[in-house]
């Protein structure tokens, strides 16, 4: 077990690879056993939570597509199946700059996990 004071565990999946597409690109994931947010969530199995996916996919977006703006809101969001340790899976980015609008998609060859629309909108002082 961790002390309290100890630095943060592992936050993020391991990247197997990317794929770029005209508007956002495929990364291809692992998801990590010793992830810091199975703790607590939950006692009989270890779950990737909702809003861990959703920032993770604000995180990748702008880390790979140059994402500057803001969160405003989301739509849409569904999470059909469980994000389990040690599954590979793929996350599918399309960003339409225009509209701030970031689609996500986490899904296997059989399989789509969660997806959904998040909007974001320029900074404001």
């Amino acid at each position: 077990m961790k002390n309290q004071g100890s630095a943060p565990g592992v936050l993020f999946p391991e990247t197997l690879g990317e794929h770029i597409q005209a508007d956002g690109r495929v990364l291809a994931l692992r998801i990590p056993k010793d992830l810091t947010y199975f703790n607590g969530h939950f006692d009989e199995i270890a779950v990737v939570p909702g809003v861990v996916q959703i920032q993770w996919a604000a995180h990748y977006a702008r880390q790979y597509l140059g994402l500057t703006r803001d969160f405003s809101h989301m739509e849409s969001v569904k999470f059909k199946e469980l994000l389990l340790p040690g599954q590979e899976l793929e996350l599918a980015l399309h960003y339409l700059q225009q509209a701030g609008k970031l689609t996500f998609c986490y899904r296997s060859a059989t399989c789509e996990y969660s997806s959904g629309r998040i909007y974001f909108h320029d900074h404001h002082l």
